[in-house]
């Protein structure tokens, strides 16, 4: 618990350090990380695999955890599958930086829904931590999130609500493999 809560903070602040850099768009690949791409074969590996995992869900104050099998992996990584950086509306408004590992994406647009997006690579220049601070705002409510994927460790989506009317709401689910 104090690692992702440390993480969660090392994030923020790395969010806010960055330096733009251009990237290119060959051949009509997509020009940042195509997260969609990636979430999808992480959903059919782990679909093929159907690992047991043991999953923590939360709401305000409640808490349950038990050891099961994901019968739906589309829809369990549907939040991270959703983020994808290559969108029209994000165009203009993305930082990239990359350094030590770490790619890392930046939204200087106030009105966006994406924060910071993170990707640390391994060794082998593959993703090995995902991580995605969104943050959406309305006349009716606001809404923060933060998302992290582990490649065979865990995930973990936690949600903060503020619905106008209704008050506040806290989900966290954690699935550890």
């Amino acid at each position: 618990m104090a690692v992702m809560a440390l993480s969660s903070f090392s994030m923020l602040i790395s969010c806010q350090q960055n330096e733009k850099q251009s990237q290119d768009n060959p051949n009509g690949k997509p020009k940042y990380f195509d997260l969609p791409d990636y979430f999808q074969k992480e959903i059919d590996l782990l679909s093929k695999a159907n690992p047991e995992i043991e999953k923590t869900v939360s709401k305000d104050d409640l808490e349950e955890t038990k050891r099961l099998k994901i019968k739906d992996w589309e829809l369990e990584f549907s939040s991270f599958k959703n983020i994808d950086l290559n969108k029209s509306a994000y165009a203009e408004f993305i930082q990239v930086d990359s350094a030590n590992n770490v790619l890392q994406y930046s939204f200087n647009n106030p009105k966006s829904d994406l924060s910071c997006v993170r990707i640390e690579m391994d060794s082998l220049g593959q993703p090995k931590i995902i991580s995605i601070q969104r943050d959406v705002v309305n006349n009716l409510y606001h809404t923060a999130e933060f998302l992290v994927y582990e490649k065979g460790k865990y995930y973990l989506v936690e949600k903060k609500q503020d619905v106008k009317v209704m008050g506040d709401n806290q989900y966290r689910v954690l699935g550890n493999f």
